[in-house]
């Protein structure tokens, strides 16, 4: 599940971050593999996000919850978040942010 990835792989690299460390989450493999679905969750169907979300959240989301939750605590707050969002496609970087 989304869920036990994130605990698995995923929040060792978000507790990292929070101590100071660069991290990177790569999903790599074949089109149609779930990668999208992996690190995005369900697709979101008649704008109903809430329900959507509820149902298997992604990477992005149960990553995002925790860096920003723990930036609520004294001894995090100077920390900041910098994001990048890239797509390799044919073998191209596409920049998905600018």
């Amino acid at each position: 599940s989304n869920q036990g990835l994130y605990s698995a792989v995923v929040k060792p690299l978000v507790d990292a971050a929070c101590r100071g460390g660069n991290c990177t989450c790569f999903a790599y493999g074949q089109t149609g593999s779930g990668k999208t679905f992996t690190m995005m969750g369900p697709p979101v169907k008649d704008g109903d996000y809430a329900s959507s979300l509820s149902k298997t959240p992604g990477l992005f989301l149960l990553a995002s919850t925790d860096l920003f939750g723990n930036l609520q605590s004294e001894e995090l707050s100077h920390l900041q978040i910098v994001i990048s969002f890239y797509e390799i496609y044919c073998g191209k970087l596409f920049d998905l942010l600018n």
